[in-house]
């Protein structure tokens, strides 16, 4: 019972995390035309709170990302050092074999992380430039 809530917990998380990046750009739209429909200080104080709420969100993401692909490289690491390892054994092929499939599928999978962990970095500098933005309109009016 443990195992599928486990299971059905992280299909649930890993969906939101895939769409983390499209949340990214339509918060980023979504500020930028209530930044032009701000009338007053304190449209811009509710908008600068909103805004700080969600970069915080998105820098909790960023930085899980970031530990999930260190312990990926790590992974890789060991097993590429496993399979040198094995091979200079030449006692059995089929576990180097073995080694080095497990070695290109996490190698792939590791790819997969520093993709998404450069859309996230990417997507949070770019909020960053929105904080600005919403600075500078708070000094102006």
């Amino acid at each position: 019972m443990f195992i599928v809530a486990y299971l059905f917990v992280d299909l649930r998380i890993s969906s939101y995390t895939l769409l983390m990046y499209k949340q990214m750009l339509t918060h980023k739209q979504a500020v930028k035309i209530r930044l032009k429909k701000a009338k007053n200080k304190e449209d811009l104080r509710d908008l600068a709170r909103f805004h700080h709420a969600r970069i915080t969100e998105f820098q909790h993401e960023r930085l899980v990302h970031l530990l999930v692909t260190f312990f990926f490289a790590l992974l890789c690491l060991c097993a590429l050092g496993m399979f040198f390892w094995l091979s200079s054994l030449t006692i059995d092929g089929l576990l180097t074999v073995l080694s080095g499939i497990m070695v290109l599928a996490l190698f792939t999978l590791e790819l997969f992380y520093i993709r998404y962990y450069y859309q996230l970095e990417n997507g949070v500098q770019k909020l960053y430039e929105l904080t600005i933005l919403i600075e500078e309109e708070f000094i102006t009016k």
